[in-house]
């Protein structure tokens, strides 16, 4: 995460040289954020939001910049990525999400109208080299930006498909940087990355640690050359500024930290033991403390057989695994860094990325909750100990920063008969679908439709498959409706990942239950992340949606007939007028006559709206 203004502090004193020839370990996600930063750099001029090269190009991307190293004899041992976060930053992650919180919120107020459009080939010029992760000042236009929601998993997927690069990438159970850290202090080696924090962590008498922004081609014209990195060792680092026996540049760093100031008062001080710590021995109880959090933790033993499956996961969902397999009866895990051990005010909890949509509407991840709902249920099978709820973190406010959106955790019985009929669902729409991608999309649609008829609203799928595509072509904009029901679809097609994975999990512990391995199997052909629909290629989505007929087999599968309110279309909080034919409304005749008797046809509980 960085200690502002170590690496300024520090920078002379790390040495220049040759790159090819040795072994480096990388820090993954570093490497993801620092391609897509080098990509943002160059594309053209635009006041849109929605303006991220896709997944499928920052795939390629990320492979090329590791195909330079290869082809300039760099051995790559490893990529690691984070599979789980310690409760210590849990207030990091509340922070951050707040933020992107406030910059989504923020968005709808600067831009009322949606985002301007990119050229379709606004990225195709940009080159996979080394130099694309080379720093040239501050960027001025992504700091604004939200991020793409699935960023880190979909790279992820990419490389494990790549024969090359897939066997070296490892999801781990705790954070990639400190894995980085440890295989360099048994291994030697130089450990990649952007993060300042390894500047003051140790990496043993052979390691050092280079930043993606220092790696260069030595000689463009003669690639013999090879590759050249500004190389940082903590023991060099020490023995410069003769730190070594009054606890290193880390106690530095923490005397910095500790009285928010640059690090030239706290340099001269800690040489001359006069700290304001109110403890002058290097190893005070806070500096350990501070310490601790830059060392390495194992939360679930290297023996436990979860560990063998991380790597398929996506890092969010490996996250929520090893809490289900680890939280004791306090709702706590072990965690020597900090004095905090728990995970925030409840129990379980999973934060779910941060989609690009219409923050005056509801949570784009509303209409799919019942689906994860159904994973949180498969979890339990696996759980140390059974909790009924888990607590989801969409967004944030700044007048309720704790708060999350409660998910009742299913009974197993309960659990197998939503898989059984989730299953029968998707076999529906395939039955009636022959597109196997449109079969996807037409689930996320059902959901739409589901959620809004028992809310009496008008189902946003309805108007928008409506609409033809020479329409949206058209327009300059994506608009605010686009947007959010790109959200909407591709919050549902996580949630069966969501699923899929977690029945993984569960299949590689036990044998699963017919109903959950017969859903298994139907979630094993769920597109890839890269291939799900984006707002850049809704239009031509929805067209084929709309030869399709997708909107009137569903309505046919639900036993509803939608009606238009060509009054005050645009209003999408007014209820349109719909009949009801096979009881998915309550009868006006009937009162006490159930919504539905399929959990996947009505959210019923208040709590996952």
């Amino acid at each position: 995460m960085g200690i502002r203004g170590l690496g300024a502090a520090v920078r002379q004193y790390g040495q220049f040289s040759s790159l090819s020839d040795s072994t480096v370990v990388i820090d993954g996600p570093a490497l993801v954020y620092q391609i897509l930063e080098g990509c943002m750099r160059q594309r053209p001029a635009t006041n849109g939001f929605i303006c991220h090269p896709c997944y499928s190009t920052l795939g390629r991307m990320v492979i090329g910049w590791l195909e330079e190293l290869r082809r300039h004899n760099v051995t790559v041992r490893t990529i690691y990525f984070d599979g789980y976060l310690p409760p210590s930053k849990w207030q990091v992650r509340r922070q951050r999400l707040l933020h992107q919180s406030q910059t989504m919120k923020n968005l709808l107020t600067s831009h009322p109208h949606g985002s301007s459009r990119l050229p379709e080939d606004a990225f195709e010029t940009i080159k996979a080299e080394i130099s694309l992760t080379r720093s040239i000042g501050h960027s001025s236009h992504s700091r604004w930006l939200p991020k793409p929601p699935f960023l880190v998993p979909a790279v992820i997927e990419i490389l494990k498909s790549c024969p090359m690069w897939g066997p070296l990438v490892k999801v781990v159970s705790g954070e990639a940087d400190m894995f980085c850290a440890e295989d360099i202090r048994r291994h030697g080696g130089v450990l990649l990355t952007s993060d300042s924090d390894l500047l003051i962590t140790d990496l043993g008498p052979d390691g050092t640690v280079s930043f993606f922004t220092d790696v260069v081609a030595a000689d463009r014209s003669d690639k013999s050359q090879g590759l050249m990195a500004c190389k940082f060792s903590l023991h060099i680092i020490n023995d410069t500024l003769g730190l070594n026996n009054v606890g290193g540049i880390s106690r530095v760093a923490f005397e910095a930290v500790y009285c928010r100031t640059s690090f030239n008062e706290p340099l001269k001080r800690v040489k001359i033991g006069n700290n304001n710590n109110n403890d002058n021995n290097p190893e005070s109880s806070g500096f350990h403390a501070f310490k601790q959090e830059y060392s390495m933790k194992e939360y679930l033993p290297m023996d436990h057989p979860v560990q063998e499956i991380l790597s398929i996961l996506d890092p969010r969902i490996s996250e929520v695994i090893i809490q289900t397999v680890l939280l004791d009866d306090n709702g706590t895990v072990p965690d020597d860094s900090s004095g905090e051990k728990s995970r925030g005010p409840e129990t379980l909890s999973m934060f779910l990325p941060i989609m690009i949509e219409d923050r005056s509407r509801k949570s784009a991840w509303t209409m799919s909750a019942v689906t994860r709902q159904l994973a949180y249920g498969a979890m339990q099978t696996i759980a140390a100990r059974m909790f009924p709820v888990v607590i989801e973190y969409r967004v944030l406010e700044a007048s309720n920063s704790l708060m999350g959106r409660q998910i009742d955790v299913l009974g197993p019985e309960e659990t197998l008969e939503r898989c059984s009929l989730l299953a029968e669902t998707l076999d529906q729409l395939a039955g009636r679908i022959p597109d196997t991608n449109m079969q996807w999309l037409a689930f996320a649609i059902y959901q739409d439709v589901i959620w809004s008829t028992s809310e009496q609203r008008s189902p946003m799928s309805a108007s928008i498959i409506n609409k033809g595509k020479d329409v949206f072509n058209d327009e300059d904009e994506y608009s605010w409706d686009m947007i959010h029901f790109a959200a909407q679809m591709q919050a549902s097609f996580y949630s069966l990942r969501m699923a899929k994975q977690v029945l993984d999990v569960v299949a590689s512990l036990r044998t699963l239950p017919p109903p959950m391995r017969d859903l298994r199997e139907r979630l094993s052909h769920l597109p890839i992340i890269a291939e799900w629909p984006t707002v850049e290629t809704m239009s031509n989505v929805l067209a084929t949606a709309r030869e399709a007929n997708i909107m009137s087999i569903i309505t046919d599968m639900l036993g509803v007939t939608i009606i238009e309110n060509t009054e005050n279309s645009s209003d999408t909080n007014r209820p349109e007028k719909l009949k009801n034919r096979n009881g998915l409304l309550r009868s006006e005749r009937d009162p006490k006559r159930p919504i539905s008797v399929n959990p996947f046809a009505i959210l019923s509980n208040a709590s996952l709206s």
